[in-house]
């Protein structure tokens, strides 16, 4: 979430958890973020929330009169954020967003508390002899200001097919690992008097088995399965499962199955594994274990990508998660928030890998293929809400490289995976920019089979 705060809203987050610290609190509420805020006196913002008329020692003492029920020996270094302090981040986000702010600004933040009337530090505000009106008035103006009306489409943003699976019989024909696992979730659901497969059944079969390396890590953040069943009784109904009408998976257990494809596949991943599962549930952001998530790991900001460190933090990043991680900052150095082909073809020439080397024998290299991608896509703000995305076409290339990987006998996906699945899409941007570089299809094709061992290519069609 952070990556799209201005380092001003940065300091103001990070100042909060200091405060909280000094407080003595556990966690990050709503008032410690308003203190953050009021204490910024060098800033406009602060004295658009009427700081000058807040006076200081007054804050403090009603912050500490507000949250005195609330404190605990602090467990760990990191201190989380509460529910309300993690909605008010969220609702920043969402205002950034309504105005097309491409960057959260201390304003947004502000506004937010405005707009968390539930929360405690919106409650201290009206303690204070502050003018809201004029106040939300003149934080959006300050807002609007900041709005880019002038945004770039992505050139891969047409439409072009991208495979999924239509239907979870498909998911299970593909992988035995899943279709174990979701054997076992099946198994609990008469124990439930259920029918229908949800988010909860599968982690609950993640959790049953010790061994998973995903179980372990999720201990460590206080999710197990005695914890996690714990907290399922607090569930009386399914209503968070559900949509309109009933199916074999309830429709948040369907997208959060495919959304771990998505997330196996830029793992670098043939195979589907629990730690995918949980990560494609904490993508979904919705259903009922999903919910469990949220509160047993203290709504800790970005767990997705925690958890995703943690996953690699024993053995080295998988070769393609590596690629797109450089693929996402190159993106953003473009000021862009599509990670098209382009992006990806610079991320397989970051580092020595084979792909790398085909590409080097070709006379093509990073900052080469840098100033073509710069030539066909600029610089610029992107008509884009989110933090990142794939384009179409990359998203189609992370098929292609998925079905070569599995057709190849292949447990990961590796960089000739996808500089294969480059060739395979013509006139995606990568292949421009390798065709303004001098090279073509046949040439990137033969390049990989002669990088590759004669023995292990010679029934291998590239």
């Amino acid at each position: 979430m952070l990556e799209k705060f201005t380092q001003k809203a940065i300091d103001i987050v990070q100042n909060a958890q200091i405060q909280a610290g000094n407080f003595g609190s556990d966690k990050v509420y709503s008032e410690h973020v308003l203190l953050a805020l009021a204490l910024n006196n060098k800033g406009v913002e602060a004295k658009l929330i009427g700081a000058e008329k807040i006076d200081r020692d007054t804050l403090i003492a009603l912050i500490n009169q507000k949250i005195s029920s609330k404190r605990k020996p602090k467990m760990r270094e990191y201190i989380s954020f509460s529910a309300s302090a993690k909605s008010i981040l969220e609702k920043s986000v969402e205002i950034a967003k309504q105005y097309n702010n491409p960057l959260i600004l201390p304003a947004h933040i502000a506004l937010a508390i405005f707009f968390s009337k539930n929360s405690g530090a919106y409650e201290i505000l009206r303690e204070f002899d502050i003018d809201e009106e004029k106040i939300v008035s003149n934080l959006c103006r300050l807002i609007e200001k900041n709005s880019n009306k002038n945004y770039y489409k992505h050139p891969e943003k047409q439409e072009v097919q991208v495979q999924t699976f239509k239907n979870i019989d498909s998911l299970l024909n593909n992988e035995q690992t899943v279709s174990n696992l979701l054997k076992t979730a099946q198994s609990k659901l008469s124990t439930m008097g259920y029918e229908i497969l949800g988010t909860e059944q599968i982690i609950e079969s993640i959790l049953d088995n010790p061994d998973n390396e995903i179980t372990k890590i999720l201990e460590s953040y206080g999710i197990s399965k005695e914890t996690f069943d714990n907290e399922l009784k607090n569930f009386s109904d399914r209503n968070e499962e559900y949509g309109e009408r009933k199916i074999i998976f309830t429709p948040n257990a369907f997208r959060a199955m495919l959304l771990s494809l998505d997330t196996a596949r830029e793992m670098g991943s043939v195979e589907i594994r629990p730690e995918h599962i949980v990560l494609g549930i904490l993508r979904a952001k919705t259903g009922i274990a999903y919910k469990i998530f949220d509160k047993l790991s203290s709504h800790t900001l970005n767990f997705e990508e925690t958890l995703v460190k943690d996953i690699n933090s024993s053995s080295n990043v998988p070769e393609t998660l590596a690629i797109l991680r450089f693929a996402k900052t190159e993106a953003a150095n473009f000021n862009k928030k599509t990670v098209g082909t382009e992006m990806i073809l610079l991320g397989i020439l970051s580092r020595p890998n084979l792909a790398y080397e085909v590409l080097k024998k070709l006379g093509i290299g990073l900052k080469d293929a840098r100033r073509e991608v710069e030539s066909l896509v600029g610089y610029g703000v992107e008509e884009n809400e989110n933090d990142f995305e794939y384009s179409l076409r990359a998203k189609k290339m992370l098929d292609i490289a998925y079905d070569a990987a599995k057709r190849h006998g292949k447990t990961k996906i590796v960089s000739e995976h996808l500089l294969y699945a480059i060739t395979k899409q013509p006139d995606c941007l990568a292949m421009k920019v390798l065709e303004n570089l001098g090279t073509d299809v046949l040439e990137i094709k033969q390049g990989i089979l002669q990088e590759l061992n004669p023995e292990t290519t010679k029934n291998i069609e590239f």
